[in-house]
């Protein structure tokens, strides 16, 4: 299978308006997903097959998180590959579909008996999505790094948070084709770390890949 840098490499010597970040960001966040894709049929089979299971509003429920999350901290990724550039109040959206699932959480935590809270919260595959979310975030992360060659951040540990933000939720789309849960409890306390997880490595390395 063709490596990440690689299918980025051959379609940017393409003719391709490289120096305009939004276009070079949204480029490499589509092409790594792709990467990220076929890496999660590899192990986990056809996507969608959990949802004749689970229902499409759980499916619905989990796209819409993933792909807010996605869409919220690529804009914010964006803002911080500006030279200078205040993230200023328009980053904490990116806290708006979390708030919202913890609502939904708290809802139904709400209206089940304690005694059923840890099938809501846990399900049976917390820790496989964690890590599989993780994964599936490595590739999109790699062109994303790759998106910032054409930036300036200054501020390349906060850059490096929302790259791997970004990279995180991407990557929780991927995944949530292919998940069998269907609570927002499952969704906030899974799905959340696992898309954190590279936001923090993200963060570490950021001031070592994002300098120039």
């Amino acid at each position: 299978m063709m490596r990440t840098e690689d299918l980025i490499a051959d379609f940017a010597a393409r003719p391709w308006p490289a120096t305009n970040p939004a276009l070079r960001l949204a480029f490499a966040m589509i092409v790594g997903w792709l990467v990220s894709l076929v890496g999660l049929v590899m192990m986990l089979g056809m996507p969608l097959s959990a949802v004749s299971e689970t229902g499409t509003t759980p499916f619905a429920l989990k796209l819409g998180y993933t792909i807010a999350l996605t869409l919220l901290s690529a804009a914010v990724a964006l803002a911080a590959g500006k030279p200078g550039r205040r993230l200023g109040p328009a980053s904490a959206l990116i806290a708006l579909p979390v708030a919202i699932i913890a609502v939904a959480a708290g809802l139904e935590l709400a209206a089940t008996p304690p005694a059923g809270w840890s099938g809501l919260i846990l399900g049976s595959t917390s820790g496989t999505c964690m890590a599989a979310i993780a994964l599936a975030s490595l590739p999109i992360f790699v062109a994303v790094v790759w998106a910032f060659r054409v930036m300036a951040p200054t501020r390349t540990a906060v850059a490096g948070f929302v790259a791997g933000l970004s990279s995180g939720a991407a990557g929780s789309v991927g995944y949530a084709l292919y998940c069998p849960e269907t609570t927002a409890s499952f969704l906030l306390v899974s799905y959340t770390p696992g898309i954190l997880i590279p936001a923090l490595v993200g963060a570490i390395i950021g001031p070592r890949l994002l300098r120039w």
